[in-house]
């Protein structure tokens, strides 16, 4: 990926995060921000990286399951990968977007699942599921695993609620 592209995806994810974090002001009790690391795989060759990322809980639930939508940015970290040529370092990094549905299991503890597209290096469908873990009435550490076209994630997120 060219750094302008990056550059300007950063960006566009900070303002993002930024402008749900203003417009929670208004309506204080549906944004969230959060970020966290993960744990990457292409073709048995694995990064470390990184996302952060904004979302809005809608008002329709489906029973008892809530709804949202998330918007972020994502960074594989570099890989090593083996080409013929030899070894190469890679990463893959971009925007995304997904609906996520969150089921209360007990007073503590949430199954998530999301689907929605990656507009970055590795564009296409993503989907996802796991485990939320409220620390509080506003903190919430997630353990997710994430399917992108070429990347299976394992990621930590911790997420604040407004």
């Amino acid at each position: 990926m060219n750094k302008t592209f990056a550059s300007t995806a950063i960006l566009a994810a900070l303002m993002t995060v930024s402008g749900a974090a203003a417009a929670a002001q208004l309506k204080n009790d549906r944004f969230y921000v959060g970020g966290g690391i993960n744990d990457n795989d292409v073709d048995g060759a694995d990064a470390t990286g990184y996302q952060f990322f904004g979302g809005y809980e809608l008002p329709a639930d489906i029973g008892r399951a809530d709804t949202a939508i998330e918007v972020g940015y994502w960074n594989s970290g570099d890989f090593d990968v083996n080409t013929p040529a030899g070894r190469r370092e890679s990463d893959a990094e971009g925007l995304w977007a997904n609906g996520v549905v969150s089921l209360p299991l007990s007073g503590s503890v949430d199954l998530i699942g999301r689907a929605g597209a990656d507009f970055g290096d590795d564009d296409g469908l993503m989907a996802g599921g796991g485990l939320g873990f409220n620390l509080g009435p506003r903190v919430q550490v997630r353990g997710e695993y994430v399917v992108r076209d070429q990347t299976d994630s394992v990621q930590a997120n911790l997420v604040y609620s407004f």
